[in-house]
């Protein structure tokens, strides 16, 4: 084989290859804001909700639980969340291996919520505070703190899991994140 073939076929191969690396490049800038993923670092979620996740947190796409209603909406974690087929007995999902430094958020809405009781249920703060717990291990145990809210005239109920290690700067960031919380109308 003459050198210079050996060469140039080498050279094919190469730009073939950044070629690839290119275009594998740009699909997965795509994906990143496909499927709801907003430029702006906001992520839309079920139920026509949007959020920023924390940088390093995890967003639980898929199963979330059993119950229909209230509806699983969104699910988030500040480590690599995995939810157990087998919920807690309320339905609420069983979160395998949680850490002791861990946060995980949970919002459910009410789909058919009674309109005379819709008055009774508190706007959306503001701001959300987390109050500090004592914090869990399982979340079958209950929340560290669960709150309802009304926001586009829908009910919802956040549940947030702190481990008893989570810093201040964890529940902040868990708290940030609820505000980010964007939610359009019921259609």
């Amino acid at each position: 084989m003459d050198l210079r073939v050996g060469r140039s076929r080498i050279a094919g191969v190469r730009k073939t290859l950044v070629v690839l690396v290119m275009v594998a490049i740009a699909a997965l800038a795509a994906a990143g804001q496909a499927g709801g993923d907003h430029p702006d670092g906001r992520v839309s979620v079920a139920g026509q909700l949007s959020v920023r996740v924390p940088a390093g947190w995890h967003l639980l796409r898929g199963w979330l639980s059993d119950v229909t209603d209230p509806a699983p909406r969104l699910a988030m974690a500040s480590f690599p969340a995995r939810l157990s087929r087998h919920t807690c007995e309320c339905g609420f999902p069983n979160v395998v291996n949680f850490p002791h430094n861990g946060a995980f958020v949970f919002v459910w809405e009410y789909l058919r919520y009674p309109r005379r009781r819709l008055a009774r249920v508190p706007r959306r703060p503001a701001r959300f505070s987390l109050a500090s717990g004592a914090g869990v291990l399982r979340t079958c145990e209950g929340a560290d703190g669960g709150f309802y809210f009304k926001d586009a005239r829908r009910v919802f109920q956040v549940e947030v899991y702190l481990g008893p290690e989570a810093a201040p700067a964890l529940r902040a960031r868990a708290a940030a994140a609820l505000d980010s919380l964007r939610v359009m109308p019921a259609a």
